[in-house]
């Protein structure tokens, strides 16, 4: 019986042909460190992950000014010192003079030049009284200008009254950029209402020295009773709640201002402090500038530090306690009144 062997392949190993494959990618795929440049003048490519941080300069604002809280120490300028309208924010100075006279005691009648005003409004009517407390929170929190015209009545005598103590201490507390017409910030003759990001910046910082008013700064919603019927304020700040660590912060708007913005934000101890002029879109902005300050060492004392002016009459200022925003609401295009 005849058996056959298996006939012998002619078919070499694959192992050194793949061996000489290898070590044959490896020399032409073999750059020099991303850092380095070789002799073509090529420079090759850092493909390193970088920061998807936006710098600062991508803000909208005209004016923008981002302060360390305890220091005082500038970490982004923009037109510091430029004349701006500052809209609502107005009532930043209203609400310091008023609780530097009076805290948040006593009661105030309604005069009829009281409710002369556009919206936001509580509204207040004629005759009713209504306590001090209730109109802080309806000035910080729904931004009513007929509570500024009060508040401002009640402790000057008038309305005119009042705003030559505004301008009075605006001059005290070093803010040679700013000009006051009224006490809630609605469009006032060319001219007349201005401020700028240093001057904000300073009336800010000592409004929220003391703590009753950095707590209603920092209120999302509070409801109060008048004449008029039961009335739910909710704060204007939309990045109050939605953005980490906000705190308390003073919102503005007209066609003219457009967005104006007063607010401080604390993580882990440390607190950062923005005010912005003339913005389109302050949502989007103060988000950039937190994200960035917060990203930077914290600074030591400096030189070119903000601080806010002592209070009058002995009242020292208390220590300081400290993903994409829904679109801006509309505004009717012939509406000038001082809103969020």
């Amino acid at each position: 019986m005849l058996t056959y062997a298996p006939r012998q392949t002619n078919n070499p190993s694959l192992i050194p042909v793949l061996l000489v494959l290898t070590v044959w990618l490896g020399l032409f795929c073999w750059t020099a460190p991303a850092t380095a440049q070789s002799k073509s003048g090529f420079l090759f490519k850092d493909y390193a992950a970088k920061s998807k941080l936006p710098p600062p300069d991508e803000i909208k604002a005209v004016g923008a000014l981002l302060v360390d809280g305890k220091t005082g120490e500038v970490l982004y300028a923009r037109n510091p010192d430029k004349h701006l309208l500052p809209a609502s924010t107005t009532k930043l100075m209203t609400a310091l003079i008023v609780y530097e006279k009076v805290g948040l005691n006593g009661n105030v009648t309604i005069t009829e030049d009281d409710t002369k005003v556009e919206p936001s409004s509580v509204p207040l009517i004629p005759g009713e009284t209504v306590s001090v407390d209730k109109l802080f929170h309806a000035l910080l929190i729904e931004s009513a200008n007929d509570s500024a015209r009060a508040l401002g009545r009640h402790v000057a005598g008038s309305t005119e009254a009042f705003i030559d103590m505004m301008n009075e201490r605006a001059l005290a507390m070093g803010c040679f950029n700013t000009h006051f017409a009224n006490p809630n910030g609605l469009p006032a003759p060319t001219g007349t209402h201005y401020t700028s990001c240093a001057d904000l910046m300073r009336i800010f910082r000592a409004v929220i020295a003391h703590p009753e008013l950095r707590e209603i700064c920092s209120t999302k919603e509070y409801t109060i009773v008048t004449e008029s019927g039961r009335h739910t304020f909710r704060n204007h700040n939309r990045l109050l709640g939605f953005y980490p660590g906000m705190g308390p912060a003073k919102t503005g708007w007209t066609i003219a201002s457009r967005h104006t913005y007063a607010a401080a934000v604390k993580r882990d101890g440390r607190e950062i402090l923005l005010t912005l002029l003339d913005s389109p879109d302050k949502w989007t902005d103060a988000q950039i500038l937190f994200n960035w300050g917060f990203a930077q060492p914290a600074p030591q004392p400096a030189a070119n530090a903000i601080s806010p002016a002592p209070a009058p009459s002995g009242l020292a200022p208390s220590p300081s306690t400290t993903p994409p925003v829904p679109a801006p609401k509309k505004k009717p295009k012939n509406s000038n009144t001082a809103t969020p």
